[in-house]
């Protein structure tokens, strides 16, 4: 299969079909190039990004060639002018998309040379010794032409982009030529052929609005998903709670108006196991509830005091602590950025696991503290206590995940899953480190500014 010939555009277009996951095979047989052509303009190209990039580097690399080519002064008699002839019929031949004229005073070429002459449609040949309203239309003459070169033999240079009558886009600079007396003797014409450049930019401006609409359709189809399961997700737990309620406040009922006169140790047990347990259910539909929200909630950024935020929770943790050996140590922390309600939450599931975990031990040692460097600030809390497996970390921060039991430790698994999530809605990390019996160290990253 012989391939035909693409634009940068077409490519790109290409390459963001195989982005977006279209099959290679189908890609091959909508545009008709082999799959070795493919691959080579992924490894050359890659993404369109760098598609965008190389064409604006190649708009840069005309503009500074032009720039070159045009403030080129000639410090020569008029009758020097032969002589600078053989340096511009260099340039414009060595230059593709070039063309170079010179007109005297008279508007009469005394050299027309490049092989963008040839596109427009002009035969470079028969130019010189003709004024430039004898080779080109009137219309072009006196609409454009005319008050360009008089503003040039005025002495003014001249740097425009326009499309001329023949549809070519051209980056063009006038600038007047000297004599060593500094009189103008002539202007020097400078084109070059920007067209590929703009239609690349025209189909690339297309392909970005493309991209743009499918992206604030996708984003509306988002936003209408959310608003549809933060409904569900309230609907569910107004209908998953009344029914809960219903039930403790009857198991409270039968325990008031029955215990004394039943009195029956195992009726006992059950009310308190159908309480218990209600009241368990309650909490885990409560943690759904804020896991779901986390997930879509809009963040309001803006900085945080950690210090003041972590102390006042030890402080509503710790009030009711006075039969427990507490050692905890906060050093300075340093200020984040984010949303403050959800970072609170972050710190109120580490330190009460962190509590939870060390209350059967003797005491509980607990630490917390960051690091930092320019764009993100590091925090971490450490503890003595039950620790767990290294083998299940994978497992650690997913939903109902559990790694000791109810009876020991009470939880419902939700509160590490939620923590993550707030943890990478601001674009950081969290990761944990532990041993069994001997504690555990939690860390996790925020930028600190936005």
């Amino acid at each position: 299969m012989k391939d035909k010939q693409f634009s940068i555009a077409q490519i790109a277009s290409i390459l963001q079909q195989l982005e977006e996951g279209s099959g290679i095979d189908d890609i091959c047989r909508e545009h008709n190039i082999n799959t070795n052509t493919l691959y080579n303009w992924k490894t050359r190209y890659g993404t369109i990004e760098n598609l965008d990039k190389r064409l604006t580097e190649l708009e840069e690399e005309n503009y500074k060639l032009k720039g070159m080519l045009a403030d080129i002064n000639i410090q020569r008699e008029a009758k020097n002018t032969g002589d600078t002839d053989h340096i511009y019929r260099i340039l414009a031949a060595n230059i593709p998309g070039t063309a170079i004229t010179i007109l005297d005073t008279e508007e009469r070429y005394l050299l027309a040379e490049g092989d963008f002459l040839r596109t427009m449609g002009y035969t470079k040949e028969t130019m010189p010794g003709k004024k430039i309203s004898e080779v080109i239309s009137p219309e072009n003459y006196e609409g454009y032409y005319k008050a360009v070169i008089k503003r040039a033999f005025s002495g003014e240079a001249i740097s425009t982009e326009r499309q001329t009558i023949t549809g070519h886009h051209t980056q063009m600079k006038v600038v007047p030529l000297k004599n060593g007396t500094g009189e103008i003797f002539a202007i020097m014409f400078v084109l070059l052929d920007i067209t590929m450049v703009k239609q690349v930019q025209l189909e690339l401006k297309k392909l970005n609005e493309g991209l743009e609409s499918k992206i604030l359709e996708r984003t509306a189809q988002l936003n209408d998903a959310n608003k549809r399961l933060e409904s569900f997700c309230y609907s569910v737990t107004h209908d998953l709670r009344a029914p809960l309620r219903a039930i403790a406040n009857y198991a409270r009922i039968l325990q008031d108006d029955y215990a004394d006169s039943i009195n029956d140790e195992a009726f006992d047990r059950s009310i308190n196991r159908m309480i218990t347990n209600t009241s368990k259910m309650d909490t885990l539909i409560e943690d759904l509830l804020n896991f779901s929200k986390s997930e879509v909630q809009e963040l309001s950024y803006s900085p945080i005091d950690m210090n003041k935020l972590v102390h006042e929770i030890l402080n509503e943790f710790t009030l009711d602590e006075t039969s427990r050996r507490l050692d905890i140590q906060v050093f300075p922390l340093v200020m984040a950025y984010g949303d403050v309600n959800l970072v609170r939450q972050i710190w109120v599931n580490l330190i009460s696991n962190a509590l939870k975990y060390t209350r059967k031990k003797d005491f509980t040692k607990i630490e917390i503290n960051c690091t930092h460097d320019h764009e993100t600030a590091c925090y971490s809390i450490s503890d003595n206590g039950a620790g767990f497996n290294m083998q299940y970390i994978d497992k650690l921060f997913g939903v109902f995940q559990r790694f000791h039991n109810a009876e020991d430790f009470e939880g419902t698994g939700v509160g590490l899953a939620l923590t993550k999530s707030i943890v990478l809605r601001h674009g950081g990390k969290i990761w944990a480190e532990s041993e069994i019996d001997k504690g555990s160290q939690f860390y996790f990253t925020l930028p600190l500014q936005k």
